[in-house]
């Protein structure tokens, strides 16, 4: 989680407590990487772009929003898609080199505060690697099921 995400939940909610997370060391994200990748049946040894560029490949667009105007409810996207709410989800933040650890319940209640339209792309899963919810910075949803 950028640091600036922290501050600026501070900031605007001093009596508030930003969500606990925890960030996934490497060796956590690389058997991550590995588990989606076997599940995927790709080979990444030629880099972790590989991984990002088959989950945005393979995925459905499953929705769009507008990213200015519109909230997302993450509990009602998940519950469209007949996902259950898992009780902690994975953010990968990049390449599945920078992955979260958080409450899903959490995730969707300060979701404004964690993900940054027009900046972030997201990939949010859970430790079933069954399905992979990814959200572009310009506002498409995709789903991968595996």
């Amino acid at each position: 989680m950028d640091q600036i995400k922290v501050d600026n939940f501070v900031k605007e909610n001093p009596d508030g407590t930003f969500p606990k997370y925890v960030a996934l060391d490497k060796e956590s994200c690389a058997e991550i990487r590995l588990s989606l990748s076997e599940r995927l049946e790709i080979d990444v040894s030629s880099g972790s772009m590989v991984l990002v560029n088959a989950i945005d490949r393979l995925g459905e667009i499953c929705g769009r929003f507008n990213c200015d105007d519109d909230e997302l409810d993450l509990k009602k996207t998940l519950s469209s898609l007949e996902i259950y709410w898992p009780e902690y989800v994975f953010i990968n933040w990049y390449r599945y080199d920078d992955i979260d650890k958080v409450k899903f319940s959490d995730l969707a209640n300060h979701f404004d505060d964690v993900w940054y339209p027009n900046v972030d792309d997201i990939d949010i899963f859970d430790e079933t690697f069954t399905w992979v919810l990814s959200l572009t910075h310009y506002g498409v949803i995709k789903i991968l099921r595996v």
